[in-house]
C-alpha cells in the first residue's frame, strides 16, 4: 500500500513538527499496511522558488534519514519525495514544474484553488501534461465536495489525463462514506493518501480506508489499489493512464 499524500518531513511547512513526530507517523503507517509513503510538503509558486524548496525538502529528508537509520530503517516505510503543488495561472509554461514531481514518476500532486473553478483553471491542467507531459494528480477531491458542497467536482476531470486522489478519511462519517464507495466504484478515485500533518488533530490512519473498501468490495480490492499504484509507477504515460475507467 502507498499513502500518495503526506506531510510527514520534519519541520518543513505545515506537518511534522520534529523528526521524533514522523517517527512515530511512520510507524503507525507501517502497522496500517503502507509500505511506501510519498512526501508531499506544501508548493506555493508565490512564495517559493523550486531551488529552495528543494534544498529544503532534501535537509529534512536526510535530517530523518538519520533518524531512521538509527531506530532499524526495517520498521519503517520508504519515503519516496514529491510535493503538494498549489495551482497558479501558467504553471503549464514553468521550465521548473518536473522538478517538483513524485521521483520516479511522472505524477505531480496538484492542489486546487479553494474558489470557484472554471474552463480556464481545467484547461491549464490540461495544459500541464500536454506541456510538460507530467499527469497532474489532483489532491484530496473530498476537500473540494466539502468546501464547494458538491458531489460532483470529480466531473472536471471526466475524460481528462488526470488523476484523483482521495483522502482516507472520505471513506468514514455518515455524511460522506457511501458518496466515497460510489465514486470509487465508478472509478473516479484513482489513489489514496492521508494527508496526514501531526500525530492528533491529522494523524495517518490509511486503515479507515481500507477497512471501508474491504467491507464493501472484499479482499480483492487491495489487489486492485496495488495494481493501480504498480502502474502509476510506470514509465509509460499510457500505462499509467490505463487506471482511468471511462
Amino acid at each position: 500500500m502507498v499513502d500518495f499524500h503526506t506531510h510527514i518531513l520534519p519541520r518543513l511547512d505545515d506537518g511534522a513538527s520534529s523528526s521524533e513526530e514522523s517517527l512515530i507517523m511512520l510507524r503507525a503507517e507501517r502497522e496500517h499496511g503502507v509500505e511506501t509513503v510519498v512526501a508531499t510538503p506544501h508548493f506555493y509558486a508565490d512564495k517559493d522558488n523550486p531551488t529552495d524548496f528543494l534544498r529544503r525538502r532534501e535537509r529534512a529528508y536526510r535530517s530523518l534519514s538519520e533518524k531512521i537509520e538509527k531506530n532499524g530503517e526495517e520498521t519503517f516505510p520508504r519515503i519516496m519525495l514529491g510535493a503538494e503543488v498549489a495551482y497558479f495561472e501558467g504553471m503549464s509554461d514553468c521550465e521548473e514544474l518536473s522538478l517538483l514531481n513524485i521521483e520516479g514518476t511522472k505524477l505531480l500532486l496538484l492542489e486546487m484553488p479553494a474558489i470557484r473553478w472554471n474552463e480556464r483553471m481545467i484547461a491549464e491542467v490540461l495544459a500541464i501534461h500536454e506541456k510538460t507531459g507530467l499527469i497532474p494528480v489532483i489532491a484530496h477531491i473530498d476537500r473540494y465536495i466539502k468546501v464547494f458542497n458538491n458531489k460532483r467536482m470529480a466531473d472536471w476531470f471526466e475524460g481528462l489525463p488526470v488523476l484523483i486522489q482521495a483522502n482516507a478519511d472520505f471513506f468514514t462519517g455518515w455524511k460522506y462514506t457511501r458518496l466515497a464507495l460510489k465514486m470509487f466504484d465508478r472509478g473516479q478515485i484513482h489513489l489514496l493518501g492521508t494527508d496526514c500533518h501531526n500525530t492528533d488533530s491529522r494523524p495517518p490512519e490509511m486503515n479507515v480506508a481500507t477497512e471501508a473498501l474491504v467491507k464493501k468490495f472484499g479482499e480483492g480490492v487491495l489487489k486492485y489499489l496495488e495494481r493501480n499504484e504498480r502502474k502509476v509507477f510506470s514509465t509509460s504515460r499510457r500505462e499509467i493512464l490505463s487506471i482511468i475507467q471511462p
